[in-house]
């Protein structure tokens, strides 16, 4: 495989990689909020003592944690995603044309222009 083919595809494969992050860490952003969401109803119209309400405490602070820990790789991330943004309907294309090329070159003959006899 040619060195482009292999640079052009391991940057396709960056850019796709990049923009799953993304999804995913939005998906775990979602759903740490839902928790966050149903702890604070818990908690608003709940009835506990002491030793419930430390443990919901509990609770809650993990699940804040956790979230701050998801949007904080969520803001590192976001400078690519911007970046690749402008540039991933570019990336397809030009791996595209490197195959396509590639493919010529095999089928590619050659006719002399001066050496027509001679063998």
């Amino acid at each position: 495989m040619c060195k482009a083919k292999v640079l052009s595809s391991e940057l396709v494969n960056s850019v796709i990689a990049i923009r799953k992050t993304s999804d995913e860490l939005n998906k775990q952003l979602s759903h740490a909020d839902k928790i966050i969401c149903d702890l604070q109803h818990e908690i608003e119209f709940g009835k506990f003592d002491v030793c419930k309400g430390f443990k919901k405490f509990k609770q809650l602070q993990c699940a804040l944690i956790e979230r701050r820990n998801i949007k904080n790789e969520w803001e590192l991330i976001q400078p690519l995603i911007a970046y690749v943004g402008n540039i991933e309907k570019n990336v397809d294309k030009i791996h595209n044309i490197i195959i396509d090329k590639e493919i010529k070159f095999e089928n590619r003959t050659y006719f002399p222009r001066v050496l027509n006899n001679v063998v």
